[in-house]
């Protein structure tokens, strides 16, 4: 078993490939004049767009886009702009207000952003600036927005995470055939991934029985009657589609209600939640959780020259929102090197990766894009917390 902070990390074998089967005829780029000089500078900027809650859940996306721009300048070609980190104003409340402050900056170039699927659709029509037809069009390139309609929204818009579906294909295939489970019950947050995950999800479980599908707001969230039903109906399993914050609060639902089902999860707890809360610690022992990147469990080149940098920059270890945010930015800044900063030929640029040219060898493993702008083949393993 291979160590990740507290947690171990393996692997998990689904029998079918990760392989994104959404696929679609994406619509034609219109033309686009929308070349940026970067002024007299020569810098030109890579917005990050994070979620507007809880804005201490993605420090290390922006550790890991400044990581990727830092390496990217020094090794840039001498005709290459520099690349530095624009955050979002603000004042803009809103994604929307956002995506427009980020599209008609023209020292922008690319958006790693947004780290949720239901804002990434509602700022999809900014990025390619459907009401001006296209002119100042401008790529987003999410880390983690997994909801099917995020790529179908706008043929600006990548994403470097597995779809969503892949993700409730994996965990379902996990309790049933690995931990052998036959009775669970499932709590997601009512959003676009969420409802993604329960088709996908009830979908592949096999021989398993789902006794329930309990939805959830953020701000509206009835953990403990759910734990009370789930009590009398005797799940050996509960599958939790949530941050770790809500799968923590389920996790003490379900003790508190009497009962101590396999619990796994879609999100688990960072190594510095744990290192900082032993209670949190203890309560999160024994779950499985859905790992998009180990900075352990790989031998591949890219991903350990990327842990040590991250590490030594930020003196704490990289965690899945750091890897992606880290790979979202290469890829553009990355086509910025090959074609300038044209944001039409970066568009097209990111688009050919693994197909009309090699795939990127990032942070995550290995990215190439389907048609539809998803990436194709990407690793996931299950982590278990310790005791």
């Amino acid at each position: 078993m291979i160590c990740l902070g507290t947690s171990s990390w393996r692997r998990v074998a689904v029998g079918l490939p990760l392989a994104v089967t959404l696929v679609f005829a994406m619509a034609g780029c219109r033309d686009v004049a929308s070349a940026v000089t970067g002024g007299a500078s020569g810098i030109v900027y890579v917005g990050v767009a994070v979620g507007l809650q809880s804005p201490e859940r993605y420090v290390n996306v922006f550790n890991g886009v400044q990581l990727a721009l830092d390496e990217l300048n020094a090794s840039r070609p001498a005709s290459a702009p520099r690349l530095a980190l624009r955050r979002a104003s603000a004042k803009a409340k809103s994604p929307v207000a956002i995506a427009e402050a980020f599209r008609d900056d023209r020292s922008v170039v690319g958006v790693v952003g947004h780290t949720e699927s239901g804002p990434t659709i509602d700022a999809a029509a900014i990025y390619d600036d459907r009401a001006q037809g296209g002119r100042n069009a401008l790529v987003a390139v999410s880390p983690t927005a997994a909801a099917a309609a995020v790529t179908q929204a706008s043929p600006w818009v990548f994403r470097v995470c597995p779809v969503v579906d892949r993700q409730a294909v994996i965990l379902a295939r996990y309790m049933i055939d690995s931990l052998g489970l036959k009775r669970v019950g499932l709590i997601y947050r009512n959003d676009v991934s969420g409802r993604d995950f329960r088709r996908s999800f009830a979908a592949n479980l096999g021989g398993g029985l789902l006794l329930s599908r309990d939805p959830f707001l953020e701000e509206i969230a009835e953990f403990d009657l759910y734990a009370q039903r789930l009590a009398r109906a005797k799940p050996d399993g509960v599958l939790v589609f949530g941050n770790s914050k809500e799968v923590l609060r389920v996790l003490r639902a379900l003790r508190a209600a009497g009962i101590s089902p396999v619990v796994a999860s879609t999100n688990g707890p960072s190594a510095q939640e744990l290192a900082q809360d032993p209670a949190a610690a203890r309560d999160f022992a024994g779950l499985r959780y859905l790992s998009l990147y180990s900075p352990t469990a790989t031998s591949r080149p890219a991903a350990r020259r990327f842990a040590a940098a991250f590490e030594q920059r930020f003196k704490a270890a990289p965690d899945h929102w750091g890897a992606l945010g880290y790979d979202a930015a290469m890829l553009i800044g990355r086509a910025v090197h090959a074609v300038g900063p044209d944001r039409g030929r970066i568009r097209d640029w990111i688009a050919s990766v693994g197909q009309q040219q090699p795939a990127y060898q990032g942070a995550t493993g290995d990215i190439r894009f389907d048609q539809s702008r998803n990436p194709v083949d990407k690793v996931a393993g299950i982590a278990v917390v310790g005791k």
